[in-house]
Order: structure tokens, then C-alpha cells, then sequence
């Protein structure tokens, strides 16, 4: 595992010990989902990502591991809506920061690049697979709501939990993408809650000051999951026991 890790490897890795299906949105080249597959409770991982050449990177790490028989792989954006054509605004290859909203990628930014990617909701995902998930991770850089309105169906069934890196940018400040989110969470009974704190957030003050941090959604009927809030923001994976 990398020296320093990110701030959500513990809590992923945590909340994958109660999981069986995973939704990894956002995938990335698989760092993730290697974490995720520790877990031995996980029956089965959907990698999503809208970048095919960080996607087939995904794959490779998972099959050097022996860890994708239980994969599935989807080189779509999660959107709020299937078929849709989009710009997806980054460097050539498979570099991280690629975003569908030009504002929230340096790489994009930077160079003027973007290629077509067409899009896909994850309630569609799930009739497509018959797979319903009960954990999703969510890093989209800046996407995160329109990641949301497309799973209401999933949201409907009550068991999902989902962990939600949220970004920000100059064209929409951490506070809107908060409160669009949370605007989501009472339309479909769900509560969220501030990692870094372990606190529930029903208002975006909380985290006005912050680039980027981390949010649990989950249902309202729900409790926090065990062990959860003994787990601090950063924490390495290797103190995690499996």
C-alpha cells in the first residue's frame, strides 16, 4: 500500500466488511477497488469510469492480483441520465482530475483536451446486471449530484450506503454542492453525515472552508454503521483489521 493514503482508504476499506455488491464510481485505475477486494464479504465490484484507458489500467491491477473474477467493468460516465453524449475534459491518458465539467479539471483546463464519452445511471446499471449494491463510492469530480439523481431507484430500496468524495471548484463553490446533495438526501429519506467529524450535516456552514471532503449517505432508517466513528480521517488501511 502507498505510504501516506488518502483520506478515505480506512473508511472504505471499513464499510466494505459489510458489503456484498460495490458500486465504485469513479474508479480510476483501481486503487480503490483493491481495496474494496479485501474485503471478504464482497461478491462482486462494478468499476465505472468514463476514462477507458484508466479503466483498462483497472483491470490490469485487478487481474495481476487475482481479484477479477468478481468484476465488472463499464467505461461510461455515471450521469443522470443513459446515452447521453458528453465532453469529458482531461489530459491524454490516464490521468486523474478528468471531469465533465471543463472548471473542475486542471489537466482539462490546462491542455484544452477533452474526448466523447457517453453516460449511464446507476439504477441502470443495476437492471442491466440485476445487481443491487449496498455500498457506493462516489468520486466524480464535481458530478456528484448528477451521480445521485440517477440512482433514486436504488435509493428507493433503502439499503445502499453511500461514501461521497465532494469537490468544488471556481464555477460551483463547496456550499451549493453540499446543499444540492443534501437537497437529494431529504427528497429520498436519507441523511448524511461529515466524515472527518462522524457528524450528521443538515446544514453546508459545516463546510464552507473545506476544497474537498467526505460524505456517508445513508437511510434514514438506518444507523451509523459500528466502528465507524473510530476511524479517523487518513488512517492507514493496514489498521483495519480484516
Amino acid at each position: 500500500w502507498p505510504g501516506k493514503p488518502d483520506y478515505d482508504d480506512a473508511w472504505l476499506l471499513l464499510l466494505s466488511q459489510r458489503a456484498k455488491i460495490v458500486f465504485d464510481i469513479g474508479c480510476h485505475m483501481g486503487k480503490s477497488a483493491l481495496i474494496i477486494s479485501q474485503s471478504q464479504s464482497v461478491q462482486k465490484i462494478v468499476l465505472v469510469d468514463p476514462n477507458p484507458i484508466s479503466l483498462s489500467i483497472a483491470a490490469k491491477n485487478l487481474i495481476q492480483n487475482n481479484l477479477s473474477s468478481h468484476s465488472i467493468f463499464i467505461p461510461k460516465a455515471a450521469y443522470n441520465k443513459s446515452d447521453e453524449n458528453l465532453q469529458l475534459w482531461t489530459m491524454k491518458g490516464a490521468f486523474s482530475g478528468a471531469s465533465i465539467d471543463k472548471s473542475f479539471t486542471e489537466t482539462g483546463s490546462i491542455t484544452n483536451n477533452y474526448f466523447d464519452v457517453k453516460t449511464i445511471t446507476l439504477d441502470d446499471i443495476v437492471k442491466t446486471n440485476n445487481l443491487y449494491p449496498d455500498l457506493i463510492k462516489i468520486d466524480v469530480e464535481g458530478a456528484e449530484h448528477s451521480v445521485l439523481q440517477g440512482c433514486r431507484n436504488i435509493a428507493m430500496r433503502s439499503d445502499a450506503v453511500f461514501i461521497i468524495e465532494v469537490h468544488s471548484s471556481e464555477s460551483l463553490h463547496i456550499t451549493k454542492n453540499t446543499d444540492k446533495i443534501l437537497k437529494w438526501c431529504i427528497e429520498n429519506n436519507y441523511k448524511a453525515f461529515y466524515l472527518k467529524k462522524h457528524i450528521e450535516i443538515q446544514d453546508s456552514k459545516l463546510v464552507k472552508s473545506r476544497g474537498r471532503y467526505h460524505l456517508l449517505l445513508i437511510h434514514t432508517d438506518k444507523e451509523y454503521p459500528k466502528g465507524l466513528n473510530n476511524v479517523v480521517q487518513g488512517e492507514k488501511i493496514n489498521n483495519i483489521s480484516l
